[in-house]
């Protein structure tokens, strides 16, 4: 089915919930189950998980602010979600979308649902895994969803919208590439790079610059960090991509 088992983390309030899917799943993955989403945050914390089923009705700490906390941790920022819910209404769906989940089941489940759904989408991440990774930054969910739909075909794309995040992210990984927003709180575009560029690490990744503002004193500001482009928002996905494949062929030639 796949080259190893993943390592499979489910969450729900329910016992019984909790044993039943690990039933299903005993034969194709390595499970282990919470009660409840602050359990899950803490797991996360100290184990590396492939997968996380996630109920979305939960008391105190539901499943949508379960999601929420678990992206803002580095150990789960690429860790791909399936949302698990009796719910079948138009905002549930809908809100599943927003926060960027990679799975969507309704209750009841059964063993070939939940089996299936956990083998699609851990081949997608093991495909994925050998692209090239994008790694996007934007204090706008709305908008790395947006140039995700663009990109996840052909890359691995990690969406932050933290810059201290991203930051704390790179002291630990290496993307291929890096798109940039100039305007976000706290630290803008030139911010991220000098700090970027500090570390010997990552400092040779090739940076993509956005802004709702390519005015003249963005490009003065952002000059020094040597960007491999500058692109005005909103960006179409034929020039994002285009543009992304320079940098990675220039970025190439250089280590020839």
């Amino acid at each position: 089915m796949y080259s190893t088992f993943p390592k499979v983390l489910i969450v729900d309030d329910d016992m019984q919930t909790l044993e039943t899917m690990s039933l299903y799943l005993e034969e194709t993955a390595r499970v282990s189950t919470v009660l409840g989403g602050r359990q899950a945050i803490e797991f996360v914390r100290q184990n590396p998980v492939d997968i996380i089923l996630l109920d979305v009705e939960m008391p105190i700490l539901d499943g949508f602010r379960t999601l929420e906390q678990l992206r803002k941790m580095e150990e789960c920022i690429n860790v791909p979600i399936i949302l698990v819910t009796g719910k079948r209404d138009k905002y549930t769906v809908l809100n599943s979308g927003i926060l960027g989940v990679d799975g969507y089941l309704a209750k009841p489940v059964s063993k070939e649902m939940v089996t299936q759904k956990v083998a699609e989408v851990y081949q997608a991440k093991e495909k994925h895994d050998n692209k090239k990774t994008v790694l996007m930054i934007d204090d706008d969910m709305s908008y790395l969803k947006q140039l995700n739909n663009f990109l996840q075909d052909s890359y691995n794309v990690v969406m932050i919208n933290s810059a201290k995040l991203a930051l704390n992210y790179l002291l630990t990984h290496t993307p291929d590439i890096i798109i940039l927003d100039y305007q976000m709180p706290l630290y803008n575009g030139a911010n991220v790079m000098n700090m970027i560029q500090k570390n010997t690490e990552v400092s040779q990744i090739p940076i993509i610059l956005l802004s709702g503002a390519l005015n003249r004193e963005v490009l003065k500001e952002c000059y020094a960090y040597n960007p491999a482009a500058y692109l005005a928002k909103p960006v179409s996905k034929e020039v994002l991509i285009e543009n992304i494949e320079q940098a990675l062929a220039t970025r190439q030639e250089e280590f020839l």
